[in-house]
């Protein structure tokens, strides 16, 4: 800032005789220049004692001259008195000579601890306060140095001398001059206030707003403080004390000239190195020292990235590479992958068929993931080449996006640049030595892993299962659904049937482990052998039962006919899942592996009673059933009346609504019809009396004599095994 005591008179005042006394009590005037309006209140501190300083000055009096005696003629004056009066005649004219507000050159001769004294060529050295040098440190002995006159004193004849408002007078010209002609001054930044900083320049302080410190907005001020650096006067205003200063000014008219240096030696192809200035999402804005240049994502590598700050961040320093310049506009393209060859140039020699690679899943749909080995250069690995025992329905299952892999190089395409790897390749394939592990006929106790319409997967090791066929679950039973027999996680004993190393497929078998009951089964069960068997399953067509054989069951059919029951048209009317039945073979296809058994035929040669106890037991069963059926109809009739009171009282609560706005409308009552009620086929009454109350098969005729079913139909009009396949859902294909 500018202080008041450095500012010097600026108004030359001369000393002539008696004027001098009337004169040295004019006030000096002294050139105002005062800092900008700012946060600190330093300029009122700074201009106290400067002020203070001046009043003192000015307060200052010289005393009143006494009258002075008329001088006498010359011609009165002795030798003695005429050459003493051209002595001073000589000494006033030399006085005359010097002017306060002058700025001359001065020898220091003498220097103390108040003052310093300086011979300026007067009649009496002048002295300069020891204070003037306390930041420039004292001078030396016999060193020249600019000078003010401040003031003469006629009384002692001595003078009174300021570097500091020599120094003042000659700086502020030089900025004046700085001002006027737009040269650039040096500077150093001595401390922050509100709005910019403070710079002093020569000694005297200038503002320095913080838009104009650089090119581009700076955070952080406080940095700088203490730096010397190059400015520009922007303004100057000596009225109110005003020096704006600029630093962008200065970078500004470089970067200028660099610019124009720089736009004549840019060419295509050149290579140049920059700063990154900028980023945004399609692309970086490179400083190349005065102008900018954009690199666009596309042009920074050959491999691929989604944002600029994956590769650059503001400030870093890269080489570039022009690849386009517009002369008329001067707009620069620039490229950072073209200082490396495309990578797919020699592919064939870096990675050929069988290269064991590490990639990045860049990547990653359902049918595989992309991996990049190197950038711009990407294989594709299938989800049937990651693994040889899991079957992968979705890559995205196993990876994602920046997983690191291992892979092999299956098949190269350089023409189309596509690159088709395989993880599975990495390890050995279990399958190929399957069977020297797992021989046919091997027994294994395994877990069920998934159940399936047509079969249960068991888990042999990881990542490698066996399906055991429902066909291949038991010898005499109809499996319709694994989960009859199996449940998912429960250990299960099976035996290797086959292995397909070329299909990954293993069949396995529950039922061989145990002897086939078919191949002996006429031997057990003859025809016309009586035995008891369980209902199992009730059909339209009849029955299936259980037939003990050990600790295995054999599976027989009882057409609805041998039931024993006249005028029956379906089973599940009499009887019911569990129910005992006393049964005699009638049938036995040992090809066909076909068991067909009658109720009928078992009382045929019993008592009369004894079918019609069973008969009145199936019959009350039916009546029972019918009962509860009717019983169930009736409540239904009486939910479907209630129901459609329900609708004509809302029917006619709505026509009284249509009165009372008349409103000439016919609401819409949905009302259901009353349906008759039919049996439901899977409801089984519960039947009061067991077959346990039928006589035993012991009551038999005397002499074990077998009867002959002379009166039973005809085997052929018995219904035949196939007839009952057609209520079973189909199965899938057995695995070989």
């Amino acid at each position: 800032m500018l202080n008041h005591d450095q500012n010097p008179v600026d108004p030359e005042i001369t000393v002539e005789g008696v004027d001098t006394a009337s004169k040295s009590t004019e006030e000096e005037t002294v050139l105002n220049i005062e800092e900008p309006v700012m946060e600190e209140e330093t300029s009122a501190a700074q201009d106290e004692p400067a002020q203070e300083e001046v009043k003192a000055e000015e307060s200052k009096e010289e005393p009143k001259e006494e009258p002075k005696e008329e001088p006498k003629p010359k011609a009165d004056l002795s030798p003695e008195e005429r050459e003493m009066e051209a002595m001073l005649s000589m000494y006033e004219e030399s006085f005359s000579n010097f002017k306060v507000g002058e700025i001359i050159d001065g020898t220091i001769v003498d220097i103390s601890d108040k003052d310093v004294r300086v011979d300026i060529g007067f009649k009496s050295e002048g002295v300069i306060p020891i204070s003037e040098f306390a930041y420039s440190g004292p001078p030396e002995r016999n060193s020249v140095i600019r000078v003010y006159i401040n003031k003469i004193e006629s009384g002692d004849g001595r003078l009174q001398l300021s570097k500091k408002k020599a120094d003042y007078q000659e700086n502020i010209q030089r900025i004046k001059n700085a001002a006027a002609d737009g040269s650039v001054l040096p500077g150093v930044i001595r401390r922050r206030v509100k709005g910019g900083m403070i710079v002093d320049i020569f000694g005297i302080e200038g503002f320095l707003p913080g838009s104009q410190m650089s090119l581009k907005p700076i955070p952080n001020l406080d940095q700088f403080i203490g730096k010397e650096m190059q400015f520009k006067v922007v303004n100057i205003d000596e009225e109110h004390s005003n020096i704006i200063l600029s630093r962008r000014a200065v970078m500004e008219e470089e970067a200028a000239v660099k610019r124009e240096e720089l736009l004549t030696k840019i060419q295509i192809d050149s290579e140049l190195e920059g700063e990154v200035k900028n980023i945004t999402q399609y692309g970086a804005f490179i400083d190349l020292g005065g102008i900018d240049g954009l690199l666009h994502l596309t042009d920074m590598s050959w491999g691929k990235l989604t944002h600029p700050s994956e590769m650059l961040a503001i400030g870093d320093k890269v080489k570039v590479k022009v690849i386009n310049f517009d002369t008329e506009t001067n707009k620069i393209s620039l490229g950072l992958k073209q200082l490396v060859p495309h990578p797919w140039e020699n592919i064939e020699i870096k990675y050929p068929e069988g290269t064991r690679i590490t990639g990045k899943v860049v990547s990653v749909k359902s049918f595989g993931a992309f991996v990049e080995i190197e950038p711009g250069v990407e294989g594709l690995v299938h989800i049937s080449e990651m693994s040889w025992t899991k079957k992968i329905t979705d890559a995205r299952k196993i990876l994602k996006n920046g997983d690191a892999i291992n892979a092999i190089v299956l098949e190269l395409d350089k023409e189309n640049k596509r690159i088709s790897l395989g993880m599975k390749q990495m390890d050995p394939n279990p399958w190929l030595t399957i069977e020297d592990r797992y021989p046919i006929g091997t027994v294994l106790t395994r877990k069920v892993k998934s159940l399936t319409a047509f079969g249960a997967f068991v888990e042999i090791e990881e990542g490698i299962d066996g399906l055991v066929h429902i066909s291949d679950i038991s010898w005499t039973k109809r499996i319709y659904h694994p989960r009859e027999v199996f449940r998912k996680g429960q250990e299960v004993q099976s035996i290797i049937l086959s292995i397909d190393r070329a299909q990954h497929r293993i069949a396995l078998g529950v039922k061989q482990l145990a002897p086939d009951p078919w191949e002996s089964l006429n031997q057990v069960l003859p025809v016309n052998t009586e035995v008891k068997g369980k209902i199992s399953k009730l059909i339209p067509k009849g029955v299936l039962v259980d037939i003990p054989m050990g600790e295995d069951v054999v599976e027989g059919f009882i057409p609805i006919s041998h039931l024993a029951l006249p005028k029956l048209e379906h089973s599940e009317d009499a009887f019911h899942v569990g129910e005992d039945l006393p049964l005699k073979v009638i049938e036995l296809d040992m090809d066909n592996r076909r068991l067909i058994l009658s109720v009928k035929a078992f009382f045929f040669s019993r008592d009369p009673k004894l079918q019609e106890e069973y008969t009145e037991i199936h019959e009350q069963y039916m009546r029972d059933r019918i009962a509860k059926m009717q019983k169930k109809k009736a409540e239904k009739a009486q939910k479907e009346k209630e129901r459609a009171e329900h609708s004509e009282d809302i029917l006619e609560d709505n026509s009284m609504v249509d009165e009372v706005s008349e409103v000439d409308e016919t609401p819409v009552v949905d009302v259901t019809p009353i349906v008759e009620d039919t049996p439901e086929a899977n409801e089984t009454p519960v039947v009061e009396e067991t077959v346990d109350e039928v006589p035993a098969v012991e009551e038999t005729p005397e002499g074990n004599e077998t009867p002959v079913i002379e009166d039973i139909p005809e085997v052929n009009e018995t219904p035949v095994v196939e007839e009952i396949v057609d209520e079973v859902p189909e199965e899938e294909p057995k695995q070989d």
